[in-house]
């Protein structure tokens, strides 16, 4: 096995281990923070955090992809970064701090939009800190650390201090004091698992190489951000600030771990892409088999969440947003799509096809308003925005699988039975949930205990996928690990006899 595919592996294993964790913790802080919080703090939050994140985008200016994706990379390239990224953390913090009524007045039904934005401003610097250090780590595959630093960051930051400061009543600023407290604690911890010089320079030719790809990186990025939250912006503009909760808290609660999915798969594919961007046949069988792999499971995740949104949205959400489960259902079709999409993208972006990329996200953002403008004066409902949503983001994810078939010269007919397999999986998984869930509900079995069998049945099923499901990268990986245990019990136990 070569060296850099048993780093992939590894920080793969790091990233799904985060990935399952956080999603543990967050089953069980979504569950409180919703009993917590109103429809309406919700949706003040929902906005304030869109343009939050819009800030990160210009406070980045693409240098921690770019740190990732150099082929060489040198310590004057190190300095420029940082220097770039912490002054155009302070220069957004300003910005920020000046619009927030202007973004008030533009969303007048809002309450409270101002103190909110102003709080979320301040994590622009502290971001600006944690760019280089994280961008170092990805680039080596060491993400033992960074899944350190998320993990402890998210269970103190925010299952601590921020559902601490819910609970005293701070209302939507508490999402502030937690996102504040997650950034401080990541700040530590990366930079003290990777030091680097904070000594600045203000040499043109240092920031020159950087710069020249993160900005085209920042581009596609930004048109990525904005056709992703379009749907937030509008509805916050055009429905009502409890119609905006509903929206954006049934979303993030299923689309956050899918989300978390696929950003940690891009962590640790685009510097394994990018060093065999020069290796057309490793960088096909290394797309083609992640394409596979992550079919498979995010087809058969979302068939058992489309039988069991409506226990979700109730021990998730609660009885205040029981309205939501349709809406729940409309998300499943969302994210097979979009976590698939999110690889073409990452294997275009390691091949420096930023290009292709601004031309599809933007001709997505296009889509998208208008669809959005055209249902919202049809009289459509938030369920009809979702399922817009849904058809552009289909349309979205063939073109992308067009361009990595480009890319990888060929494998079309591969990539096609990747995506026809994780429609399988989702029907299969759907099916075989609803022959069980269906009559216990008819049972009328106690909700926590149901609850607590369909994430068993959901486990079972996931895994079966992995392990005796078609032949994969993650299928290899999941049968080593069962050996090894087997061997560690057999071990255990003949030491014992």
């Amino acid at each position: 096995m070569s060296e850099l595919k048993t780093k992939t592996i590894k920080a793969m294993k790091w990233t799904y281990f985060s990935m399952f964790v956080g999603l543990a913790l967050q089953l069980v802080f979504a569950a409180v923070l919703s009993r917590l919080l109103t429809k309406e703090q919700f949706g003040v939050w929902a906005i304030a955090a869109i343009l939050q994140r819009f800030g990160n985008f210009i406070t980045d200016l693409g240098v921690g992809q770019a740190i990732v994706q150099k082929k060489v990379l040198t310590e004057e390239d190190i300095r420029a970064g940082f220097t770039g990224a912490m002054l155009l953390g302070v220069l957004t913090t300003v910005i920020a701090w000046l619009v927030a009524p202007a973004a008030s007045r533009f969303y007048p039904d809002i309450p409270g939009l101002v103190p909110i934005f102003r709080g979320y401003a301040l994590v622009y610097v502290l971001s600006s800190g944690i760019i280089i250090s994280g961008s170092l780590l990805r680039r080596a595959l060491n993400f033992r650390p960074v899944v350190a630093a998320e993990l402890i960051s998210y269970a103190v930051g925010h299952g601590i201090i921020g559902l601490s400061a819910a609970y005293m009543g701070y209302g939507a600023m508490s999402l502030v004091i937690s996102a504040i407290s997650q950034a401080v604690i990541q700040l530590f911890l990366l930079y003290s698992a990777a030091r680097h010089s904070l000594k600045p320079t203000f040499e043109w030719s240092a920031y020159r190489g950087l710069f020249s790809f993160g900005v085209k990186a920042t581009a596609v990025n930004l048109l990525e951000f904005l056709s992703s939250t379009l749907d937030t912006l509008v509805i916050g503009k055009l429905y009502s600030p409890v119609a905006l909760g509903a929206y954006s808290r049934t979303f993030s609660t299923l689309a956050m771990p899918a989300t978390n999915f696929a950003t940690s798969l891009s962590r640790v594919m685009a510097p394994s892409f990018s060093a065999v961007q020069n290796e057309p046949e490793r960088l096909r069988r290394a797309y083609l088999a992640g394409l596979r792999a992550i079919a498979l499971i995010i087809g058969s995740a979302t068939g058992c969440i489309l039988i069991d949104a409506p226990e979700i949205v109730k021990v998730m959400l609660g009885p205040n947003f029981l309205d939501s489960i349709g809406l729940m259902q409309i998300f499943t079709l969302y994210i097979p799509f979009a976590v698939l999409t999110n690889l073409s993208a990452v294997l275009a972006e390691a091949t420096a096809k930023l290009n292709v990329k601004i031309i599809i996200q933007g001709a997505a953002f296009v889509a998208l308003g208008l669809v959005f403008w055209i249902t919202y004066r049809l009289g459509g409902q938030v369920e009809q925005i979702a399922l817009a949503l849904v058809a552009i983001t289909l349309l979205r994810s063939v073109a992308f699988a067009l361009v990595a078939r480009q890319i990888i010269g060929g494998g079309g007919r591969q990539i096609a039975g990747s995506y026809g397999l994780g429609g399988l999986a989702f029907i299969g998984s759907a099916l075989l949930t609803a022959a069980v869930v269906f009559p216990l509900r008819a049972l009328n079995v106690p909700l926590p205990l149901l609850f607590i069998l369909e994430l068993a049945l959901g486990g079972v099923v996931v895994a079966s996928v992995m392990v005796f499901g078609p032949p994969s990268e993650l299928q290899s990986m999941a049968r080593t690990s069962l050996q090894r245990l087997r061997g560690r019990l057999v071990k255990s136990t003949g030491s014992h006899g």
